[in-house]
C-alpha cells in the first residue's frame, strides 16, 4: 500500500527527474537541463507554500503538491510554452491520477496549476492556489542569480536588458503578486536589499 508520504516523494521524484535531464534529437541537443530549475525555484516555492500554509491554517499537502507541480510543463517543455499554466494542468492530473490521489486534491492542485501565474486574467479563488501564487513570487526574490541566467538567455547576452527584465520582474512580483499580507511582510527586506542593488523602478 502507498502511503501519503510515498505518494508525494514520487512527485518529488518525477519534477525532480523533470528538471535534470538532458534531451537530444538526431545528434544534436535540443536542452540541457540541470538541477537549477530544482534548486532555485522549485524548491523554494515548496518552501515558502509550506510555511505559509502554516501560518494560515491551510492543507500542507495541498500546497506542497501546487507548487512542485506549478511549473511542470513549463520544466518539461523544449519551447518554454507561455501558456505552461493550462499546459500543465492535465499532466498534473494524470501524475496524480496514477499515483492514485482523491480527485478533490487533483481538482485543487489543478487549480493551483492553472491560476499561480497570472493574479488578474485568471487569479486563484482557494487560499491553496493564492499561497503557491505568492510563494511562487516569493521565491524570485530568493534567486536573483538564477533569474539573472534567465534574463541572459532571453536577451541575447545583454547584461543590461537581462538586469531591467530582473528588476521589471521583482516589481511586478512585489505589486501584483504578492497579494498575502503574510507573503509580502516576509519579502519586505529583500525587496528592499533587491531594489538598493539593482536599483528601483522609479
Amino acid at each position: 500500500m502507498i502511503t501519503l508520504d510515498d505518494k508525494i516523494d514520487k512527485v518529488r521524484e518525477f519534477v525532480k527527474s523533470k528538471c535534470d535531464k538532458t534531451e537530444w534529437k538526431d545528434n544534436v541537443r535540443l536542452v540541457d537541463k540541470d538541477l537549477t530549475d530544482w534548486k532555485y525555484h522549485v524548491q523554494l516555492v515548496v518552501k515558502y507554500s509550506k510555511i505559509l500554509a502554516r501560518k494560515l491554517g491551510s492543507d500542507e499537502e495541498i500546497a506542497e503538491l501546487g507548487a512542485l507541480l506549478h511549473d511542470i510543463a513549463w520544466i518539461d517543455s523544449l519551447k518554454n510554452d507561455p501558456t505552461h499554466e493550462i499546459i500543465g494542468v492535465p499532466m498534473a492530473e494524470r501524475l496524480l491520477g496514477k499515483l492514485g490521489y482523491p480527485e478533490k486534491t487533483i481538482e485543487e492542485v489543478k487549480h493551483c496549476v492553472e491560476t499561480h501565474k497570472s493574479m488578474d486574467s485568471n487569479p486563484p479563488k482557494t487560499v491553496s492556489a493564492k499561497i503557491v501564487a505568492n510563494a511562487d513570487a516569493m521565491a524570485h526574490f530568493d534567486s536573483i542569480p538564477y533569474l539573472i541566467r534567465i534574463g541572459l538567455k532571453n536577451n541575447d547576452n545583454d547584461l543590461e536588458a537581462a538586469v531591467g527584465w530582473v528588476r521589471q520582474k521583482i516589481e511586478n512580483n512585489w505589486r501584483n503578486k504578492l497579494t498575502l499580507p503574510e507573503a509580502k511582510e516576509m519579502m519586505k527586506e529583500k525587496y528592499d536589499a533587491i531594489r538598493i542593488v539593482l536599483g528601483s523602478m522609479e
